[in-house]
């Protein structure tokens, strides 16, 4: 009898967590937290948003996907915090790339510029122009090239 509770409870839950989660799709910016709104009139106020894809799990927020009529693609966290920018080939705008990796491209690649950059908890990734790949570390220390 236990066991068929049990059951009956767990298929109950994980009906309620698949009818909440799920991605919704909208053109509304006033669904975007208040600093995601910040970056996007800050960083690319000539561009429209063209829609923005809020993924979310069992009654919360994971991330917010805007893209920009301009073909630029950002990516947020539930905080509206930038995780990831790519902007199609065009450069990223240079108040989002750190001093170090500035300064690296300057020395090693001059003509080169950044058109992707991704932050994760203990790294920045950029994509330059010329294909390619650079992974630096929070101390600025370049870790990883591919091409």
């Amino acid at each position: 009898m236990m066991k068929k509770i049990l059951s009956a409870l767990l298929v109950m839950f994980l009906g309620l967590q698949s009818a909440c989660a799920g991605d919704v799709i909208t053109h509304d910016t006033k669904k975007l937290p208040a600093a995601a709104r910040t970056f996007i009139s800050t960083y690319f106020a000539r561009a429209q948003v063209s829609h923005i894809k809020i993924e979310s799990e069992l009654f919360q927020t994971k991330k917010y996907e805007v893209l920009l009529t301009d073909r630029t693609e950002i990516e947020f966290d539930r905080h509206g915090e930038w995780l990831e920018v790519d902007c199609d080939e065009k450069p990223v705008p240079m108040g989002l790339v750190p001093a170090y990796v500035t300064a690296y491209l300057k020395e090693n690649f001059p003509d080169a510029y950044v058109i992707k950059i991704e932050r994760e908890r203990r790294e920045i990734e950029v994509d330059l122009s010329n294909d390619w790949s650079l992974t630096f570390n929070t101390k600025g220390e370049l870790i990883e090239i591919d091409d």
